[in-house]
């Protein structure tokens, strides 16, 4: 898209957007609303322009905005006192992406955009989140982030082993990304909290770990069969999330999966919300005590990276050795474990050509309801025979 003034519309978008978030939250203290947004964002894509002819201005242009921020900053301090500088930062950063919005890559920008825009709009669920999180977690977390993007990118990208179906970085990132997907439930889980109701727990508490919910409510129907519906309600709903979760997690590994795949998938998962909403009529306040170790933690990530070495090793051995029916039986026994590991394992498999697509996704939904099926016997163990 070579045409200007689309990119300098999109610059003016970029702008709007920012500036409605600030326009929401505008004070007297505030030096620039939607209008003024739209302005400094439309001026730097002019000057990103102009700077191909007269390579000072894009400079200058930064440099006089600054200059503007400054001096309002110092007058707002000196008549209000200390203020905040998310506004001033956001101003400048509407600039930047109006210049790269015209020089670079207009779609980068508006992802830039988007992102920023929800960073200054979740301000109050950020603190809640920061005021809960505890040192521990938050050590946990820097320690796995280290271990991430520090220790991922040294690892080699080749197939090493029997089969060549061990890559070390292609591991690592898996349980990269499978944590990251149980952190943004954790992260949910915190800000949120279980006061909030068990639709929202069983929900939050599928991405994270729908197991630890089932368990969590087996226990409190046990206490109180007064809570039978709102605790089945919460079991079912995080036991149908799983499933969603499964269908994304083949989604971003292998999308080829996905036309065999997303039929059951969300067949067994709508089928879980339908009945689970049928116990809505007796909704409750109760609190759930879900005890849900921080997935950004080292101990679990290593036994999820072992795990999933192991499952591939072991669903590649059946297929070769066992042929179909072998990789199934495999996938029903892994299952009872994890299913993330499984469906992250074939869907790895599969990509690679090492075993078919539909052979693949009738495994992953073995899985799903080998999994399912265990759930059931924790709730029926730890809870009363009422809550099947």
């Amino acid at each position: 898209m070579d045409f200007p003034v689309i990119k300098f519309l999109i610059a003016l978008a970029i702008g709007a957007l920012m500036g409605i978030e600030r326009e929401r939250k505008i004070k007297r203290t505030e030096f620039a609303g939607i209008r003024t947004f739209m302005l400094i964002s439309l001026m730097g894509a002019l000057s990103a322009n102009l700077s191909g002819a007269f390579p000072l201005v894009f400079p200058a242009a930064l440099l006089g905005l600054i200059i503007l921020i400054l001096a309002s900053y110092i007058v707002t301090t000196w008549d209000e006192g200390d203020v905040g500088l998310t506004g001033e930062v956001a101003a400048i950063i509407a600039f930047l992406l109006g210049a790269l919005c015209f020089s670079y890559d207009y779609r980068l920008a508006v992802i830039l955009a988007i992102i920023v825009t929800a960073i200054l709009a979740l301000k109050r669920y950020i603190h809640v989140f920061v005021r809960k999180i505890s040192e521990r977690e938050m050590i946990d977390t820097l320690k796995f982030l280290m271990i991430a993007f520090v220790v991922l990118p040294l690892l080699p990208d080749a197939p090493m082993g029997p089969w060549g179906v061990f890559n070390p970085n292609r591991i690592w990132l898996m349980v990269v990304f499978i944590s990251g997907i149980s952190y943004a439930g954790y992260i949910a889980m915190k800000v949120i909290g279980p006061g909030r109701g068990l639709g929202a727990t069983g929900v939050i508490g599928g991405l994270v770990s729908s197991t630890a919910v089932v368990t969590a409510m087996a226990g409190r129907v046990r206490e109180s069969e007064f809570l039978m519906g709102p605790a089945v309600f919460a079991a079912v709903v995080a036991s149908s999330m799983m499933f969603l979760r499964m269908l994304f997690e083949v989604a971003v590994i292998n999308p080829s999966l996905l036309g065999f795949i997303a039929p059951p998938m969300i067949v067994m998962g709508g089928l879980g919300f339908l009945l689970g909403f049928l116990f809505t009529r007796t909704p409750s306040d109760m609190e759930s005590d879900i005890k849900i170790e921080n997935p950004f933690s080292i101990k679990p990530a290593l036994i999820f990276g072992a795990l999933f070495m192991g499952i591939l090793f072991i669903s590649k051995s059946a297929s070769i050795y066992l042929g179909r029916s072998g990789l199934l039986i495999a996938a029903m026994v892994s299952g009872v474990a994890d299913v993330d590991a499984i469906t992250v394992s074939l869907s790895v498999l599969a990509g690679a050509g090492s075993i078919s697509s539909g052979t693949a996704a009738a495994a992953i939904t073995i899985a799903g309801i080998s999994n399912t099926l265990v759930k059931t016997g924790i709730a029926f163990l730890l809870g009363t025979k009422k809550i099947w």
